[in-house]
C-alpha cells in the first residue's frame, strides 16, 4: 500500500515553483482557486471533465495550501490524477474528523493518540475495510509527504497501519451461472452494439474499463493473416499522459471471430457520429447514439451522440442485469461491475494453465505479484492449477516425460498443448530445437543445451553427432590448455545427453 515518497523542501522559492507547475496542469488553473481542471492531463476522449478536476472547497481554510502543496508535489512524483483525488478525498474524511477533535488543529500536533481517535472514527461510520486501508495509507502518505512544512517537523502518526493486509474478497469473481446468463444476454442484437462490444471485450481480454472505453477507432489491424487489436493502458506506464499499447492477437474463428465483427461494426458506427463530435472528443472507438426506450414500443434514437465512459458502462451493465433479471445461484439479483471481468480473465487463464508471466503479457502488470496477490482467487478452482501449468510452461508433468520435436511436431504431447506452446511469445526457435521461454536467455546455445525450457528436434540428430565430433576433436588438440579444454568437455557431455534423450524417446 505504502509507495516510495521523496523528501521535499518548502523553501518560498520552492513553493514558487510549485504553483508554476500547478498552472501548467490547465489553461485555466489558478493556485488560489478552489477548483483545479486539469485538462493537460486528461488521457482520452472517454474522460469526463470530472475525472481530472481537483476539488479543495472541502477543505477547512487553515490547511488549504497545505492540501495543494501536497496534490502538486504528488503530481510531480507521477503520482496520477485519480490518486491524487482519492487522496484529496480521503484527507477530506480526516479534516472533517480533525477539526472537530480538538481547538489547537495545527497538523504538527496530531500524534498516535490522535490517530487512534481516527481509527474508532473510521470504525463507527462502518465503512468497508478496503475503504477503511485506502485512507489510513493516504494520510501516511500525506504526513510522510508534508513533513517539515512551516518549518515543523512531526513524526508520521499513521506510520504503522491498524488494519490487516487487505483480503481477497471473492465476490469479486463472478459465478460460472453468472456468466453463462450474461453471455446469453450481450449476444442479443436488443442491446446497444457499444455495450455489446464493450462486454465482449472485457470478457474475453483481461483489463481495465478504463482502457477499453480509451480505444481509439483505428484499434483493430490485419497483420500476418490475422487481426491484432490495439489496447491502451495508462496503469502500467509511469504515470505519462501518453499510454503503453497492449497487442492482442485474435484469429477469425470461433467467439474471437464474433469479437472481430462487433468491433468492426463499432467502428463504422463510430466513424459515422464523428462530424458530430466536438474536437476533444473525436476518435474515440465508443462513440454511440443516445437510445431512448421510454413512452414507445420500440427504442428510438435521439440526435445526441456520446463517448461511452466508465460510468456510463458501469450503469448501463447494471440497468441490463435488473431488466434481464440476473441471479446468483441463491436466487437472489445479481448487479456485475466492469472490473469483475478483470478478475474473471485472470483467475480462469491461471485455471487453464496460464502461467503468470504469459497473462502480464495480455494484461500489461509488470510483473506477477498483482496477479497473485489481487486477482488470482484460485481456491475457487484448486484442482485445475498445478499440472496444466507444467503442461503450458514445458516442464516436466508427473511421470517426468519431457518434450521431443519429431516432424514438425512435439512427442508426448497433445495438439492443443503443442500449439499453444509454439504460439506463446515467449518462445523461440533455435538451431536444434525450440526454447520454450527466452525470458531469462543467456544467448548461448551451449545453455539452450542443459536449460529446462528447451525442446531438442529429433529432427536435428545428425547435427548433434557433429558437434559431439567437432568438439571432442576440440578437447584433444587442446589438451594441455585446461581452461578450453574442460569446456570442449562440458559441451561434448551437453551434446550426447541431448542425443541420449533423443534416441531414447524417438527409436524404437
Amino acid at each position: 500500500m505504502n509507495s516510495a515518497v521523496v523528501a521535499e523542501t518548502f523553501s518560498n522559492d520552492k513553493k514558487s515553483e510549485y504553483i508554476r507547475f500547478a498552472e501548467k496542469l490547465g489553461a485555466d488553473v489558478c493556485f488560489t482557486s478552489d477548483k483545479w481542471i486539469c485538462d493537460t492531463l486528461r488521457r482520452s476522449p472517454a474522460e469526463k471533465t470530472g475525472i481530472y478536476t481537483l476539488y479543495f472547497g472541502r477543505i477547512p481554510a487553515l490547511h488549504k495550501d497545505t492540501v495543494k502543496y501536497f496534490a502538486i508535489i504528488s503530481l510531480v512524483q507521477n503520482k496520477s490524477i485519480a490518486t491524487v483525488k482519492t487522496y484529496i478525498g480521503d484527507l477530506i474524511r480526516f479534516f472533517d474528523f480533525w477539526t472537530g477533535y480538538k481547538e489547537d488543529n495545527a497538523l504538527c500536533t496530531c500524534n498516535e493518540f490522535a490517530a487512534a481517535d481516527f481509527y474508532q472514527h473510521l470504525e463507527s461510520r462502518e465503512l468497508a475495510e478496503a475503504t477503511n486501508i485506502g485512507i489510513w495509507s493516504s494520510m501516511s502518505t500525506f504526513f510522510k509527504t508534508m513533513n517539515g512544512w512551516d518549518n515543523k517537523h512531526f513524526k508520521n502518526p499513521f506510520s504503522i497501519s491498524p488494519y490487516c493486509r487487505q483480503r481477497k474478497y471473492y465476490e469479486k469473481y463472478i459465478p460460472e451461472d453468472v456468466v453463462n446468463q450474461l453471455d446469453h444476454i450481450f449476444k442479443k442484437d436488443e442491446i446497444d452494439l457499444y455495450l455489446r462490444c464493450v462486454y465482449w471485450i472485457l470478457r474475453l481480454i483481461p483489463s481495465r474499463i478504463s482502457e477499453v472505453v480509451g480505444m481509439p477507432i483505428e484499434c483493430l489491424k490485419r497483420f500476418d493473416g490475422k487481426y491484432v487489436l490495439f489496447i491502451p493502458t495508462w496503469k502500467q506506464n509511469g504515470g505519462w499522459r501518453r499510454p503503453i499499447t497492449r497487442s492482442i492477437h485474435l484469429e477469425e474463428k470461433g467467439i474471437a471471430a464474433y469479437l472481430i465483427r462487433l468491433i468492426k461494426e463499432q467502428q463504422e458506427a463510430a466513424r459515422q457520429l464523428q462530424e458530430y463530435m466536438p474536437d476533444n472528443k473525436q476518435g474515440a472507438l465508443f462513440t454511440y447514439r443516445q437510445r431512448n426506450l421510454f413512452r414507445r414500443e420500440k427504442p428510438y434514437y435521439t440526435r445526441l451522440c456520446f463517448v461511452a465512459t466508465r460510468d456510463t458502462v458501469r450503469t448501463r451493465f447494471q440497468v441490463i442485469c435488473t431488466r434481464y433479471g440476473v441471479r446468483d445461484q441463491n436466487g437472489n439479483p445479481y448487479k456485475v461491475t466492469t472490473h469483475q471481468f478483470r478478475h474473471n480473465g485472470i483467475t480462469d487463464r491461471l485455471a487453464a494453465g496460464f502461467t503468470a508471466a504469459q497473462i502480464a503479457d495480455m494484461t500489461g502488470h509488470h510483473g506477477d505479484a498483482m496477479i497473485y496477490n489481487a486477482y488470482a482467487h484460485l481456491d475457487l478452482k484448486p484442482e485445475t492449477i498445478i499440472e496444466k501449468q507444467k503442461f503450458v510452461s514445458g516442464k516436466p508433468g508427473s511421470h517426468d516425460e519431457r518434450y521431443i520435436l519429431f516432424g514438425g511436431r512435439i512427442l508426448n504431447m497433445n495438439e492443443q498443448l503443442e500449439k499453444r506452446l509454439l504460439k506463446n511469445l515467449r518462445a523461440h526457435r533455435v538451431r536444434g530445437g525450440i526454447c520454450s521461454d527466452i525470458t531469462g536467455c543467456k544467448s548461448d546455445m551451449w545453455n539452450c543445451l542443459e536449460c529446462k525450457f528447451f525442446v531438442p528436434d529429433a529432427e536435428q540428430r545428425d547435427y548433434y553427432i557433429e558437434q559431439i565430433a567437432l568438439w571432442k576433436a576440440k578437447q584433444e588438440k587442446f589438451r594441455e590448455f585446461p581452461l578450453i579444454r574442460e569446456n570442449a568437455e562440458r559441451n561434448v557431455k551437453l551434446f550426447e545427453c541431448v542425443l541420449k534423450k533423443i534416441d531414447k524417446d524417438v527409436i524404437p
